[in-house]
């Protein structure tokens, strides 16, 4: 069971990126470079109830993946609740991406001026997910300083934190100034995907520790 809920991680990955390229394939007029990803999905966009349908399973598989996570870690006799913590974190993440789903889309015409307390409430949560999901790769890079099989992907998770750090500020900053920045779309596209890659990598590699044996054993990875 635990090794299917490892897995999750990555399949989470593979929808998110399937969801986005088919948005744009539905929607030619729509720009990956310029355009938030947010407006896939915003109120009254073109195939909403497609594409969040979509994330929504990406964000539940989110979930699922901390919970794997979380057991694990449970399990281990060291670091364990550092793993715990940023396990949780990531559930929290992918909770707060159902929200955005399912009651807080973005405003019609983007987020840089909501004109709605749903759209408002859209800019709040989706920052407490980018914070969330930040304190959870650390957290699980600390973590996997305690297992010798998870060592090199502590500094791998570390500057997966960092992209997002400097990228994400970078996108804040584009999105505040006046009209919106013509990359905007781009810049956001390398903060998301440097999460969405740690989270196929860590999660293939959490699923291949796992066999019917290692399943038992008192350690980060299994």
């Amino acid at each position: 069971m635990r090794k299917f809920l490892l897995l999750c991680g990555a399949l989470g990955a593979v929808i998110y990126v399937v969801t986005v390229i088919l948005g744009g394939v539905l929607r030619p007029e729509y720009s990956h470079v310029s355009q938030p990803i947010s407006e896939l999905v915003a109120a009254s966009a073109p195939n909403r109830s497609l594409l969040s349908s979509l994330f929504i399973v990406y964000n539940v598989l989110i979930g699922t993946f901390g919970v794997g996570l979380f057991l694990n870690a449970k399990a281990g006799s060291r670091g364990r609740k550092l793993g715990m913590a940023g396990a949780l974190a990531l559930v929290a993440v992918g909770l707060a991406g159902m929200l955005l789903e399912l009651f807080f889309p973005q405003d019609p015409g983007g987020a840089r001026a909501p004109t709605t307390t749903t759209g408002t409430m859209h800019i709040v949560v989706a920052g407490i997910a980018a914070l969330g999901t930040m304190l959870a790769v650390l957290l699980l890079a600390l973590w996997f300083r305690n297992d010798p099989r998870m060592k090199r992907y502590v500094a791998y998770s570390l500057i997966t934190v960092s992209v997002i750090l400097v990228s994400g500020g970078l996108g804040a900053s584009a999105a505040s100034g006046s009209g919106g920045s013509p990359v905007f779309g781009l810049v956001e596209r390398i903060t998301i995907g440097a999460f969405i890659q740690w989270l196929f990598v860590v999660g293939l590699k959490m699923y291949s520790a796992v066999t019917p044996e290692t399943e038992r054993r008192v350690s980060p990875a299994g």
